[in-house]
């Protein structure tokens, strides 16, 4: 019997297959935060010539992405689709982030951190979109899908903690320094990374193809954009997405100026991530009983009902209220790491059947791009608002006071811009047309074409 016929995997494999997600997480912090300010403050390059290039980044991110779906989904080999791109890019994703953040020279220019970012991006893209197809891959099961994302964001979870406290633990034996704080996560990168993509590879099998055939391209376009459920998913992924990024990319700031409690953002940080974490076993229980999809639901309306109230509960020195509102919010977020990605899994369900090709990767390059739009979306509306009620963020910096009106309404920005994120979002998958039944349904479907 093939593996994606196994209803419950062993935990083992489940495991092992989830292990990588925690160095992966660690690597993901200096790449998004320390970059910046490291070339900028280290290596003396021009803040506008640093977003430049990573600008420039992620347009590539943008072209790179379907191209390596598409080429994932078509590997033949024999040890499958995934597993050689997963392992192979391991290499070169290492060797980037060493480059960029141990550069061999002092005299650092835009050329070096142009071609380094860029061999990145690719190798990032090259080893997480065969990772996160692979797990869709592992099983057919509609529940079992949520058991494997649910050990694979704990981990990226945990890993996430790990980021977010080696600084902090550095800092306390004298290690102060940004470039420390880098070269330190990467040592420990180096060290976890090589081990679990290896265990992964040994243990975890890589399905092989269902079919040989090969879909037109203008068909393959036509009957994605025609997965209705897929549209309907992915809209309400990133419109949620772009509601958990509003918060994230303002955290600092209220919890600065509107709790004005700068010294607890890394406690609270801690805490909401370790929510997140419990709440994972909790969520799959919940799934099994209802769907995937209501009880994303259940979720997104729970943290709309703790964050609705935090404008006009939270003031300064209220750490309690906002410890209670932070706890709240990170069960929900528990949710959103790990119903949507195994909802899409049975998305792609339904393009196997319809196109009679298996185009995971393709699928998950998508969502891949949409998690990167949210983020971008999520700054592109949080700071142009901030600037439209004359707030300044470098208010400490300079000297400048803020008004009690620029604070509130970087409250209302930080909370109940995201509630409506939010409600939008219920609204979108409330009635999704995709339950274990249907799932059920179109997987027997595709059972019998393949006779």
């Amino acid at each position: 019997m093939s593996q994606q016929h196994v209803s419950r995997l062993p935990t083992s494999m489940i495991g092992a297959y989830a292990l990588p997600g925690l160095p992966l997480a660690v690597a993901t912090l200096p790449v998004y935060v320390f970059i910046p300010t490291l070339y900028g403050q280290e290596f003396g390059l021009e803040l506008a010539t640093i977003g430049a290039i990573l600008l420039a980044v992620r347009f590539l991110d943008a072209v790179s992405d379907p191209i390596i779906g598409y080429l994932s989904d078509h590997t033949n080999s024999r040890f499958g689709r995934r597993k050689p791109w997963f392992i192979c890019a391991t290499p070169f994703m290492m060797i980037s982030l060493f480059m960029l953040f141990t550069p061999p020279v002092q005299d650092v220019d835009a050329t070096y951190l142009l071609m380094w970012s860029l061999l990145l991006t690719v190798a990032w893209t090259g080893v997480m979109l065969p990772y996160s197809s692979w797990a869709a891959e592992l099983t057919q099961d509609y529940h079992e899908r949520t058991r494997i994302t649910s050990f694979r964001e704990s981990c990226v979870l945990i890993g996430t903690m790990i980021a977010a406290s080696l600084p902090v633990v550095m800092t306390q034996f004298g290690y102060a320094s940004l470039r420390e704080h880098a070269y330190g996560i990467m040592v420990f990168v180096a060290a976890l990374l090589p081990i679990t993509v290896v265990v992964c590879g040994w243990v975890v099998p890589d399905v092989p193809r269902a079919q040989t055939s090969r879909l037109p391209l203008q068909k393959g376009i036509r009957l994605l954009v025609d997965n209705q459920p897929f549209r309907r998913l992915l809209l309400a992924y990133l419109i949620n997405a772009t509601a958990n990024g509003l918060p994230a990319s303002l955290f600092i700031l209220f919890v600065t100026y509107r709790l004005e409690m700068p010294e607890a953002y890394g406690s609270l940080l801690f805490i909401y991530f370790l929510s997140g974490i419990s709440a994972v076993p909790l969520w799959y229980a919940v799934s099994k009983r209802l769907s995937k999809h209501k009880t994303w639901c259940f979720a997104m309306l729970i943290a709309i009902a703790a964050f609705v109230w935090t404008p006009f509960l939270v003031g300064p020195g209220d750490y309690t209220t906002f410890l209670v509102i932070t706890i709240v919010s990170g069960l929900a977020v528990g949710a959103d790491l790990v119903l949507p990605p195994s909802i899409q899994a049975d998305v792609v369900d339904m393009d196997t059947l319809k196109s009679g090709e298996q185009r995971t990767g393709l699928y998950f390059a998508l969502w891949g791009m949409a998690t990167k739009l949210a983020l971008g979306l999520a700054v592109g509306i949080a700071f142009p608002l901030l600037d439209m009620v004359n707030f300044n963020a470098d208010a400490l910096s300079t000297g400048v006071t803020n008004s009690p009106e620029s604070i509130y309404w970087l409250a209302m920005i930080y909370a109940f811009v995201p509630v409506l994120f939010k409600c939008g979002a219920v609204l979108l998958i409330w009635n999704f047309p995709l339950s274990q039944e249907r799932q059920r349904e179109v997987q027997r479907s595709i059972g019998m074409k393949s006779i």
